[in-house]
């Protein structure tokens, strides 16, 4: 209690060296945070893609950019399905138009930076599993007007199971909404195939098919021989999928770590700086503790101390603008009202996140600690204590 005492009496009577130094601290934790963030999420999304095709070959154009299963651009005729039937170790093929709505008009006033999904409402279940596609309501039975939502798009707009919804020209009854954990779900539109279809204006084409094989089959055979039958597809495994999106992220990663890195260095420097100015000034204080007999180790908590407030309370107040940044650029980017994803901070901002940066706060305070300790008893006693008294 006398050591935190005298640092907070230190404290106060730098006071502007002092908040300059917090809000240094903040700011580069803020950024760190709201990068992290961005970063994990999207990461997050990512990989869910591929949980929904494993063991699996996606069929797609050869002209499209595939993220873990799922193309976004280019398209192939719907009859490819019986093309692929026709292969002997295929056991099921399903059918799939996969929209991504992320231009800004008219329909991503609507529903905005939303996902369409057309698909057999017969094998709604084979493609997204029971714990992702967790139903509040029920499952579409009219293929020309039923249509699943999204638990955020339904929370967004007031929907619940029954309502009625004009979207590009049609009236679609919301007959259940998805409450499940998947983030890309949460943002979809999940109708029938000719719905879909319709809507979309994509009469007789498909995004990709999900072929589904035999037991004990050979994978990367049977993905050779569909690319070979038909010349205009690519018949990517679960092993090719991983391959494609590895490259990105890769850089996610490395964007993540460098940022990181970066913030570390720039506030390890702002502590330390702050810190060895603080024991300069306070050279009579150290000298006379030595001099009376103080141990390094008293010397190194006194420092510590000063560091760690310094340090925790920058941090704290970094977690805060980091998670309101956050949470303010994913409103913007997809224009969704901040409300929502203030009450999905914990997920945008998660718990190990949180660890992970006091962590780095505690670390770059016993490193800070240890360089101003080094500077504090390299003073020389006998001359501060000469001049000063």
């Amino acid at each position: 209690m006398r050591t935190a005492a005298i640092c907070l009496r230190n404290l106060k009577r730098r006071k502007l060296r002092t908040l300059l130094c917090v809000c240094g601290i903040a700011l580069s934790i803020a950024f760190f945070v709201g990068v992290s963030a961005a970063t994990l999420r999207i990461t997050v999304i990512i990989r869910e893609m591929n949980f929904f095709f494993e063991d699996e070959i996606v069929v797609a154009a050869r002209d499209s950019f595939v993220i873990q299963g799922f193309p976004i651009g280019g398209t192939i005729p719907e009859r490819i399905e019986e093309d692929l039937m026709e292969i002997a170790d295929i056991r099921d093929v399903i059918p799939m138009l996969f929209i991504l709505e992320s231009k800004i008009g008219e329909v991503s006033r609507i529903f905005p930076m939303n996902i369409t999904i057309g698909l057999p409402l017969s094998k709604l279940y084979s493609v997204f599993p029971p714990i992702f596609l967790r139903i509040e309501g029920d499952l579409p039975s009219d293929p020309y007007r039923d249509i699943l939502v999204g638990k955020s798009i339904a929370d967004q707009y007031g929907l619940s199971a029954g309502s009625i919804i004009h979207f590009k020209g049609e009236n679609l009854t919301v007959v259940g909404i998805i409450r499940g954990p998947s983030i890309l779900l949460s943002r979809s539109i999940i109708g029938s195939l000719r719905l879909v279809q319709k809507i979309e204006r994509y009469e007789g084409q498909i995004s990709m098919a999900v072929v589904k094989l035999k037991p004990g089959v050979d994978v990367e055979k049977t993905a050779e021989e569909i690319e070979e039958k038909i010349n205009y597809v690519m018949a990517l495994t679960e092993s090719e999928r991983n391959d494609l999106t590895y490259p990105i992220l890769e850089e996610l990663g490395f964007w993540n770590y460098g940022t990181k890195a970066f913030m570390l260095i720039i506030s390890g420097i702002l502590i330390v700086i702050v810190e060895i100015m603080n024991v300069s000034e306070s050279r009579r204080d150290f000298a006379t503790l030595i001099a009376i007999g103080a141990s390094e180790t008293s010397i190194f908590k006194m420092v510590l101390a000063e560091t760690s407030l310094i340090g925790i309370l920058g941090g704290l107040l970094g977690l805060l603008f980091g998670g309101i940044a956050a949470v303010f650029l994913a409103s913007f980017y997809m224009s969704i009202p901040v409300i929502f994803f203030i009450q999905d901070l914990f997920n945008m901002v998660p718990p190990n996140l949180i660890t992970e940066v006091l962590a780095l706060v505690f670390f770059i305070c016993i490193l800070g600690s240890i360089l101003s300790t080094i500077f504090a008893l390299k003073v020389n006693v006998s001359e501060n204590l000469r001049a000063e008294y």
